[in-house]
């Protein structure tokens, strides 16, 4: 009887400390599957695709999406937003399968009714993939999220990773203050600020191989395999609803990834893949499928971080594209625009792409490309315009880089050493040397200039700051790291609207610099 009693007790507190513990993965529910995330009471960082995407799908607000293999990570849904007047979220599936993307499809089609606009990758590799291919090699694909069976929720109410890393964290957070909120979709699996670009970057990368053997014609083997996953995983929605409108694209892959084609012989197979699979997909009405011949921007390796990794602001451009329908493939021109792919690639002269000049400032390339996705001028910060700002401890100079104007920053900050000021916050509040100037930011991609130390402690400082004084973006580099030589610099301005306030500071951080320190900002454009 007393063992009993004790079994019974045991069980007992068993149940109540199993019950608590999946409550508290109830209440949190980091992976958003029950409902919307407590935005009012944690910080919910959108960091695992395959365990939060569906969540997001199921409970969030939308009318819009984009989803996609790694190819869409850099989209920002504000400016997918502001584009085609919609409100928007990001799923993206890094690596991810034709199968996986469209479930989720099928899932965000089901719970919105409202749905109408969906931009969606599709990489070459999915055509010749079969249908039902999962990606398993990028860990156990947590199917228990995704299916209506609510028994198979104990994997995600006992996950020990979710309760202890997750919602501890979480938890913690919120005892100790932090602001509440969550990604932003901007945000959200964007790899930017970790790579770099250009020809320096991407050629180490580029497969080469001598093989030369020749493509062959698609075996009706292949083309079966294109159309079934086609049928199920591209035009099957579209045919079920109508209202929603699929913006497809195939995206443009770098020039290197077509001489790796070529040189394995798969060239002309891999234009044949391309052009059967858009033959079975341009009749869907809905569906407007886009690829892109413009060769000057797939050959210019600024652009990318590897052979097919672009970034962010070809992913602006191919929104605006896609808005104006250019680039749409028809039944009347798709044969034509993949022979002209297959001709500019298999005749371009590959060894001129290790002669391209590589920009030494990533967003140099954001900035030329930024007239043609936002239709805005270049603003040059000329002798005239400079005349116009506040300027503090410089003065303006002609004939500097590329015989351009620009200012010449003399001495030092009166911010004094080990202040709680930041030497941003003390250039905010006047404390520069240089200028100081404002602009509406909403149709700019980037701030550049050339810099160059001359004497002493003369560095270069730049802020940009949104209406507030809020910090946005800057560049700072210390002057024992430079040289005296003129250098490329630039900051990013996307995903920033409205009224921003730029600060160019050339002299030292504070007041133990040198009083004959000097930097000189030259060739000062807004993109």
């Amino acid at each position: 009887m007393k063992n009993s009693a004790w079994l019974i007790s045991f069980a007992a507190v068993g149940i109540a400390a199993g019950i608590g513990v999946s409550s508290v993965t109830v209440h949190i529910d980091p992976y958003m599957h029950y409902r919307k995330p407590l935005t009012d009471e944690y910080y919910y960082s959108l960091n695992n695709q395959r365990s939060q995407n569906d969540g997001i799908t199921k409970h969030f607000d939308y009318d819009a999406l984009i989803t996609g293999t790694s190819m869409t990570e850099n989209f920002r849904s504000s400016e997918f937003d502001k584009i085609f007047g919609v409100n928007s979220i990001k799923v993206p599936y890094s690596g991810g399968s034709f199968k996986e993307m469209n479930d989720n499809l099928i899932i965000a089609l089901r719970t919105h009714s409202n749905l109408k606009t969906i931009i969606r990758a599709l990489d070459r590799y999915g055509f010749v993939s079969d249908a039902d291919a999962m990606r398993e090699d990028l860990g156990t694909y947590p199917t228990y999220l995704y299916d209506r069976n609510p028994f198979n929720d104990v994997q995600y109410l006992f996950n020990r990773d979710v309760l202890y890393s997750i919602d501890g964290s979480m938890y913690e957070g919120k005892k100790q203050g932090n602001a509440p909120g969550i990604t932003s979709f901007d945000d959200y699996s964007n790899w930017m600020s970790a790579y770099t670009f250009g020809q320096k970057t991407v050629i180490p990368t580029m497969a080469t191989t001598d093989d030369d053997t020749t493509s062959k014609s698609l075996s009706d083997e292949e083309k079966n395999t294109i159309k079934e996953t086609v049928t199920k995983n591209v035009t099957s929605l579209a045919d079920k609803y109508p209202n929603t409108q699929f913006y497809y694209f195939l995206p443009p892959y770098s020039a290197t990834y077509f001489q790796s084609l070529k040189q394995f012989g798969r060239l002309r197979k891999e234009v044949d893949i391309e052009e059967y699979a858009a033959s079975l997909i341009i009749p869907h009405k809905n569906i407007h499928l886009f690829t892109w011949n413009r060769f000057d921007l797939w050959d210019d390796l600024n652009n990318y971080k590897d052979t097919i990794h672009y970034a962010d602001w070809i992913n602006s451009w191919m929104l605006v594209q896609m808005h104006n329908e250019t680039g749409r493939l028809t039944e009347d021109n798709y044969k034509q625009v993949f022979e002209e792919e297959f001709d500019h690639y298999d005749t371009f002269d590959y060894n001129t792409l290790s002669e391209q000049e590589d920009y030494e400032a990533d967003y140099y390339a954001a900035g030329l490309l930024n007239k043609e996705i936002t239709g805005m001028e270049p603003l040059r910060i000329d002798k005239t315009y400079l005349q116009k700002t506040e300027l503090k401890n410089c003065e303006i100079v002609s004939d500097q880089y590329n015989k351009s104007d620009g200012i010449s920053c003399k001495g030092a900050l009166v911010r004094e050493s080990g202040s709680q000021d930041t030497p941003a916050v003390a250039a905010y509040k006047g404390d520069y040397c240089g200028t100081r100037f404002s602009i509406d930011a909403t149709d700019y991609r980037a701030v550049t200039f050339y810099g160059k130390k001359v004497t002493d402690n003369g560095q270069p400082s730049v802020y940009i700051y949104d209406e507030s004084g809020n910090l946005l973006k800057s560049i700072e580099q210390s002057y024992p790291d430079i040289d005296n030589e003129w250098h490329q610099f630039a900051l990013s301005l996307e995903g920033i609207y409205g009224n921003v306030t730029i600060v160019m500071n050339g002299g030292y951080i504070d007041n133990s610099g040198s009083a004959y320190s000097e930097y000189i900002f030259s060739d000062i454009m807004v993109y």
